[in-house]
């Protein structure tokens, strides 16, 4: 298994937005087509919202055989609606190509 961990920017003023787009992620309606996804994809996703002095941030890990594909396959996937939230609310747009993805440089087990 391989571990892809990235960061993404809360932009300004949008945490509260964030935070009632991940509470309708998780609903009964909502979660299983999520989780679908991610498992179609071959990973596991984790989300934590970071919040730091200099801004909210949200750290994403995808744990699987090709995380970096997964993610792609993700990305690839995501429903419009939820495209429009990412861009409302990270600023990320997902049709465009991927941001740069982060390099590990230290593992305390290799």
């Amino acid at each position: 298994m391989s571990l892809l961990a990235m960061m993404v920017p809360i932009l300004p003023g949008k945490k509260d937005v964030w935070l009632a787009g991940i509470e309708q992620m998780k609903s009964a309606e909502v979660k299983p087509s999520t989780d679908a996804l991610r498992e179609k994809a071959g990973v596991h996703e984790r989300t934590f919202l970071q919040e730091t002095p200099n801004g909210d941030f949200v750290i994403l890990t995808y744990e699987g055989d090709n995380p970096v594909e997964s993610y792609a396959k993700i990305m690839a996937g995501i429903p419009e609606d939820f495209a429009k939230f990412a861009m409302d609310v990270h600023g990320l747009d997902v049709n465009a190509p991927p941001p740069a993805l982060p390099s590990l440089v230290y593992d305390s087990r290799s």
